[in-house]
């Protein structure tokens, strides 16, 4: 088999500094927050953002709460823009987008009108009078204004969002995660139109009983294979229906059925990691009330490589063991999906694959940061409950951990240059919201955090990934047709095959806790693959569309380590911008 030509670049392992701090000299800081404010400001926990492309440019823009809105409060939502220059700087435009000053505690991205541009939902999850949640659409340019009557005006504590086509009909429809850690209600599922509206068709298309929990996270993939977008939902906590968390899998008829506890996703049987009561996470939870989590961040992808996805999901878990709750609640858990062999249940592997324990996980993302093609995992960590530890793990600071090749898991996020742990600035612990995205199209992913107060204010964050454009990498762009497979073609199924091995990505809308977005961007390291092998390709593609549709590409179609896109229909793939 002959392809194109290429030069074999194993992934780089550089040990320290592989991230590096550009937040200031980026401009992504620029009026985050008022430094050292007169009246103290009430802090509202979470940085809500987003990696996403507004202005069609083929570069992702950052999108970003200032620090620190609480309306109720008397500090109004505000949201920052900051379109990319190419050349890993960006431009404030904040006030031209029209999105600085929409009250709402989170915005989610999707094309809703099938016109090639990526519209928002603006979601609310307060009580907040003269305001609502509503759809903004964009046009085209990156300039956002209000469409009447959307549809989306009498939902009630939207805390997270998910866009796909849930049903087929080449339209995008959202799933709604309402409530939030302070109260619970029923999620939402809105069908979309196709021209930015939506109907309500939550009684309809969610089957049986339809839980009242809070929503910290959501996620939705093709757990089981079958070509449709299922759901996951990360609820908090364990004092409203035992926290257990919810999947609601698509029946590829428009309706959904909640199978989270057939498929060992709706709580763990085990107790906190810390705890010697529960054999530190091995023993059995005594009969009776089984609890879940106290969730929050949660993503999907396919972390051994075995062509079905599985589940990374942050919690917060008390190690005190004061009660019951707090010793049995489920702690953090990386569960690894058995494939139809085994009912597409899943296990939990966090013990087995070395993963260290910490009490206030928030964010979760999977992402192959050193392109070696195999994805690693991580998260971010309030500094509430560190005190009660001393080892460094234990504490506030962003987790990342590399996936080696025997599968186990190595802890490098205190030496990754992420964070500071001798700085007077304790960059950066306590994070709140990350995103991952390419935002210097050099084939890897870069990282943008959402950061917490620590006194006198404080800003957001973004580090250059200096590791993954070494390894040999490939970067896909899908785009729907706008008829038979949206535009923006969420759950387009993309496999890279070197022999017998492969690297699977799924296009999502969003994922984590409060909607965190990574870049729509395929990124798929092959450094440790051999994809280049003899100075030939040896790398086949194949996109497996929404409607079922499959395109399949030789190594003579492509090279390595360049940026691709693939547009439903046209069955060839064009160098991307």
């Amino acid at each position: 088999m002959s392809g194109t030509a290429c030069k074999a670049a194993p992934a780089s392992r550089p040990q320290a500094d592989f991230f590096v701090d550009v937040s200031e000299k980026s401009g992504i800081q620029k009026n985050n927050f008022t430094p050292n404010p007169a009246t103290p400001i009430p802090i509202n926990d979470h940085s809500r953002l987003a990696l996403v492309d507004i202005d069609g440019d083929g570069w992702d823009d950052a999108v970003m709460h200032s620090l620190f809105p609480n309306p109720q409060g008397g500090v109004p939502f505000e949201h920052l823009v900051f379109l990319n220059n190419h050349d890993g700087t960006f431009r404030d435009a904040s006030d031209e987008s029209g999105l600085r000053k929409v009250q709402a505690g989170f915005l989610a991205f999707a094309d809703v009108d099938n016109d090639g541009d990526q519209d928002a939902f603006a979601g609310l999850d307060i009580d907040l009078t003269g305001s609502t949640s509503q759809i903004l659409l964009n046009d085209g340019q990156g300039h956002f204004t209000p469409k009447a009557n959307a549809g989306v005006e009498k939902i009630a504590y939207a805390a997270n969002a998910v866009f796909a086509d849930f049903d087929g009909d080449g339209k995008v429809d959202l799933f709604l995660g309402n409530g939030q850690s302070s109260f619970s209600t029923k999620n939402a599922f809105l069908f979309g139109n196709g021209d930015g509206t939506f109907r309500d068709a939550s009684s309809t298309a969610l089957r049986g009983t339809i839980p009242s929990q809070p929503t910290n996270g959501l996620v939705a993939c093709d757990y089981d294979n079958d070509g449709d977008q299922d759901i996951f939902v990360s609820t908090y906590g364990v004092s409203i229906l035992n926290g257990w968390k919810q999947l609601w899998e698509n029946q590829g008829d428009g309706t959904f059925v909640n199978v989270a506890e057939a498929r060992g996703f709706h709580a763990l049987a085990t107790g906190n990691y810390y705890n010697a009561q529960t054999g530190h996470g091995r023993n059995p939870q005594p009969s009776g009330k089984i609890y879940g989590a106290n969730g929050f961040g949660i993503d999907c992808g396919d972390v051994d490589n075995d062509g079905v996805l599985d589940i990374w999901m942050a919690t917060i878990s008390h190690a005190d063991g004061s009660d019951d709750s707090r010793l049995w609640s489920d702690p953090t858990q990386l569960l690894l999906n058995g494939g139809e062999a085994n009912g597409f249940t899943f296990t939990n592997v966090f013990l087995d694959r070395g993963l260290p324990f910490n009490e206030g996980d928030i964010d979760a993302a999977m992402v192959d940061y050193d392109n070696d093609g195999r994805l690693d995992l991580a998260v971010t960590r309030t500094d509430k409950y560190e005190g009660n530890f001393s080892d460094e793990q234990q504490k506030g600071w962003f987790g990342l951990f590399h996936q080696k090749e025997d599968g186990n898991f190595e802890s490098v996020g205190l030496v990754s240059g992420i964070n500071d742990p001798t700085g007077a600035a304790k960059r950066m612990k306590a994070g709140q919201n990350l995103a991952f995205a390419d935002i210097d199209h050099d084939g890897d992913a870069d990282l943008l955090v959402g950061g917490r107060d620590q006194g006198g204010g404080r800003p957001n964050f973004l580090f250059e990934n200096r590791v993954g454009q070494d390894g040999q990498w490939l970067a896909i762009q899908v785009r729907g047709d706008g008829t038979k497979v949206h535009r923006d073609a969420f759950g387009t199924r993309v496999t890279v095959r070197i022999g017998n091995k492969i690297v699977l990505r799924e296009k999502k809308s969003s994922r984590g806790t409060y909607d965190s977005i990574d870049g729509s961007t395929l990124l798929f390291g092959l450094g440790d693959t051999g994809a280049c092998l003899d100075d030939k390709n040896q790398a086949s593609l194949e996109i497996r569309w929404p409607d079922g549709t499959v395109d399949t590409y030789g190594p003579d179609a492509f090279s390595l380590s360049t940026y691709l896109r693939a547009t439903y229909g046209e069955k060839t793939l064009t160098p991307a911008r």
